[in-house]
């Protein structure tokens, strides 16, 4: 068999570009790292993923590209010195000039097929940020702040100019700073309560978001939701009774929360000796004209927004479907075994 290498950057742009459109995701990406031409020709290439490009700052730092109907791609920039046996978190490091010793890729999650190989280019994470930002034409960037060893001023020079979409946070961070650094995302999700004061979780509260999760630390009350100025709010512990839903529903009924598109809101209790039990369907809609719609009906809810698997079609079994005065429509869904709620409301155009 000839060993003879094929002539790839001989072709004529016609040719080698359907070459190119040809390979592998993996192998097109790998191959936009050997030099400034065919970083080029991969832009010209078009390659695009499904929406997004996922930014992991955790001790080892990750880029996850989403592919069409697939799990993605993965790389992994690796440096042992960054690893604390004694704390288990981040040293505190000035990302803007590290450069991580090895690179690992990986495609569909297959870890024994991962390729793994010396960093050689002298690059920092910023530098690979920046050339997957290049070939993959500007996508969507959700960073997902994993490790407080890693603080704002770090992050603002690694993602400096670069508009970040979505915010998740796992722990500690410095909130203001960071927001500030990353120029204020539309998107948040916050793993833990990170506001010493309830004036300051206040204001971020009535901030305009497109998306917002809150997972522990935040028992959010009925005052707290009528301040939220966001499309999606997702609220997995809450101090929310069936009253407290009821006056959320009649505010919205009057004209209230006019951007609002989806609401998920989940009960906790008291204390773990309390019985968990669904909402009651009679006080949640108390004073309510509602239709009831069957279990076995399915609808789509289109939303504007992706949740965390990137999904934007919700499908609505069954509900309560209530009609405002100017026409707009609301389904209420609300689970049959545990405490939780869902809202939402249709486009004029669904």
């Amino acid at each position: 068999m000839d060993d003879t290498m094929f002539p790839l950057f001989r072709l004529p742009d016609n040719a080698l570009l359907h070459v190119l459109r040809s390979m592998e995701e993996l192998s097109l990406i790998l191959f936009s790292l050997i030099s400034n031409r065919s970083k080029t020709l991969t832009i010209s290439a078009n390659f695009k993923p499904e929406n997004d490009l996922k930014v992991l700052y955790s001790r080892d730092f990750i880029f996850v590209i989403h592919l069409p109907n697939r799990d993605g791609i993965e790389f992994n920039l690796y440096d042992s010195s960054l690893w604390s046996r004694n704390s288990g978190h981040l040293p505190i490091v000035d990302l803007s000039h590290f450069v991580f010793s090895t690179v690992q890729a990986d495609q569909y999650g297959k870890i024994g097929e991962r390729i793994e190989y010396k960093e050689s280019k002298g690059w920092t994470a910023r530098q690979y940020l920046l050339h997957f930002l290049a070939i993959l034409h500007k996508p969507y960037v959700f960073l997902y702040y994993r490790d407080s060893g890693f603080n704002a001023d770090s992050v603002s020079k690694t993602m400096e100019g670069v508009t970040v979409k979505r915010l998740c946070t796992y722990g500690e961070f410095e909130f203001e700073k960071t927001m500030k650094a990353l120029n204020h995302p539309s998107e948040i999700w916050f793993d833990t309560n990170q506001f010493t004061s309830h004036e300051s979780l206040s204001k971020f509260y009535i901030q305009n978001f497109d998306y917002l999760i809150l997972v522990n630390g935040f028992l959010v009350t009925l005052d707290d939701l009528l301040l939220m100025n966001c499309k999606n709010i997702n609220v997995l512990f809450s101090r929310l009774r069936e009253k407290h839903l009821n006056i959320y529903l009649k505010s919205w009924l009057r004209g209230q929360k006019e951007e609002l598109e989806h609401v998920c809101l989940v009960g906790n209790r008291v204390d773990w000796e309390e019985e968990v039990v669904p909402y009651n369907k009679e006080v949640v809609l108390k004073g309510l004209k509602y239709t009831t719609v069957p279990d076995d009906v399915e609808r789509l809810f289109n939303c504007s927004v992706p949740d965390t698997d990137g999904k934007r079609v919700e499908t609505i079994k069954g509900g309560y479907d209530i009609r405002r005065k100017d026409g707009r429509l609301v389904t209420i869904v609300l689970q049959n075994d545990f405490p939780r709620f869902e809202m939402f409301v249709w486009s004029n155009d669904q």
